[in-house]
C-alpha cells in the first residue's frame, strides 16, 4: 500500500492555522497527522503526479483558537479563511480543477460544535 497510496501536501498557509496542529488533549489526532505529513512520513509525494490524494493542510481547532470570538454567533471568520485557502489552492495548482476537488481531504478531530 505503502507504494501506491501517496499524499501530496500543499504548501501554502502559515503557521500556526496552516501546517500547524495540537498534539495535546482530544485534539491530538488533527495535530499527529499534520505533524507526520510535515515530516514527510513514507505516504507523502512531492510529485503531485504520483498523489492518489491531496491534503489541505489547514488545522480547524487552531481556526477556532484565532479566528472564533467566543460567544459569538459569527462563524464566518473561520470559514472565510477556508473558503481563501482554497481558492489559493484552486488558482495555484491544476490539480485542484482535476477532479474538482474530490480527491481532496481535510482532517478534523475535535469536539466543538456550534450550539
Amino acid at each position: 500500500m505503502e507504494k501506491l497510496f501517496k499524499i501530496y501536501v500543499y504548501e501554502e498557509g502559515e503557521p500556526p492555522m496552516f501546517h500547524n496542529g495540537p498534539c495535546w488533549s482530544i485534539y491530538s489526532t488533527e495535530g499527529r497527522f499534520i505533524m507526520e505529513m510535515e515530516k514527510g512520513n513514507f505516504y507523502r509525494t512531492k510529485d503531485p503526479d504520483q498523489a492518489l490524494v491531496f491534503f489541505l493542510l489547514f488545522s480547524v481547532v487552531m481556526m477556532v483558537q484565532y479566528l472564533y470570538v467566543p460567544g459569538a454567533l459569527d462563524y464566518h471568520a473561520i470559514g472565510g479563511a477556508v473558503v481563501d485557502y482554497i481558492d489559493i489552492v484552486a488558482r495555484r495548482h491544476p490539480f485542484w480543477n482535476r477532479s474538482l476537488g474530490a480527491d481532496h481531504f481535510m482532517l478534523s478531530c475535535h469536539d466543538w460544535v456550534s450550539r
